[in-house]
């Protein structure tokens, strides 16, 4: 008997510029019912388009209620959680970067009320993803499956006052879908998983649009658009397959031994598995590598271990103890079966 999955992606996204000048006319273009919102937001960000977003929701008498996000923890998903039960919200609108959005979106999803993605940053693919990484014990992140956003709009203008080292995480985070799709497609190679092939051409489809891409300046509209739309093709294959496993593979088991390891960590997300690819995708022998170091040195991404505040010794261990993440998940580590040996001669091939 054939069993039906049901997929749950955004319904609709919109990309351009001044879309926070607009976002009231944007909602509602959707056939969206609300007389008062929660708005999600840091610090910062409420700074840099928090009062824009009241005022324009304000003047429509609708109400907003506003939540300062301190921590992408779980103390504030309950205190999230607490506020939509009540005041009741019709709508949740997350504005920010990672923590604003995975805090939003759990709350969100475990209280089934819709939530809207404004990312002020395109540092990973979690602006479109079902997925929320969530700060668990001893400070070590944790991914929940929860419910995709209901819709997700970036503001360009918005984007480009992010700093630059954010931008180039989401160019690491999208780049990793090259290792993750090659893992993968090993693991359905050998019979171990069914894997849609439709959400790993998606996943893949967005890293490949960054490498073709030849303006050197991350800030520049066109790379920042070809950046957010792979980012967002990225978050619907994992809303496809309803895991994050288009975009998941060796890179990650890495990056996410190192935050087992060793933390809490300085790094963003998306320079661990940029630089954790590098290693990946030469073990995989993948013949994208080369265009990968490419990119990475045209926006001067980081390409070293130690941009990662680790030693060789450090980042061995975290390869060693990779395969205890996920294990379900068969990748090239296993594969491999690697010894230090192996880490350590690799290492010196690829002068990480």
């Amino acid at each position: 008997m054939a069993v039906s999955l049901k997929i749950e992606l955004p319904s609709f996204f919109e990309v351009g510029e001044n879309k926070i000048e607009k976002i009231f006319n944007i909602l509602k273009s959707h056939d969206l019912k609300f007389k008062h919102i929660l708005l999600m937001g840091d610090r910062k960000t409420f700074l840099i388009g928090g009062t824009p977003i009241s005022k324009n929701f304000q003047k429509e008498n609708i109400k907003v209620t506003r939540h300062l996000v301190t921590n992408s923890d779980e103390a504030n998903v309950m205190k999230v959680k607490r506020i939509i039960t009540r005041k009741t919200p019709d709508l949740i609108l997350g504005f920010g970067g990672g923590k604003v959005l995975d805090v939003a979106k759990l709350a969100a999803g475990e209280c089934k009320i819709k939530f809207i993605s404004i990312p002020t940053t395109l540092s990973n693919d979690g602006i479109s993803s079902p997925v929320s990484v969530i700060k668990g014990k001893n400070n070590i992140p944790v991914s929940h499956i929860t419910t995709a956003p209901y819709g997700v709009i970036v503001d360009i203008n918005i984007i480009k006052k992010a700093p630059i080292r954010h931008i180039k995480a989401g160019i690491g985070d999208l780049i990793s879908n090259l290792s993750a799709v090659f893992d993968a497609r090993l693991a359905r190679s050998k019979g171990l998983e069914k894997v849609n092939d439709t959400a790993l051409s998606l996943a893949e489809a967005g890293a490949l649009a960054l490498l073709e891409h030849k303006t050197d300046y991350i800030k520049d509209d066109d790379f920042l658009l070809t950046l957010t739309r792979g980012l967002i093709k990225s978050g619907f294959a994992m809303c496809i397959v309803g895991s994050s496993r288009p975009a998941s593979g060796s890179e990650h088991k890495i990056s996410h031994s190192i935050d087992h390891l060793y933390a809490p960590r300085k790094n963003l997300h998306g320079e661990q598995t940029g630089i954790a690819t590098l290693f990946t995708m030469a073990l995989q022998e993948n013949q994208l590598l080369h265009r990968v170091k490419t990119l990475y040195s045209r926006v001067s991404f980081p390409r070293k271990i130690r941009k990662l505040y680790l030693n060789k010794d450090q980042f061995i261990k975290a390869v060693i103890e990779a395969v205890k993440i996920r294990p379900d998940r068969y990748t090239i580590l296993e594969e491999k079966n690697l010894t230090r040996k192996d880490i350590i001669k690799l290492l010196q091939t690829t002068k990480l």
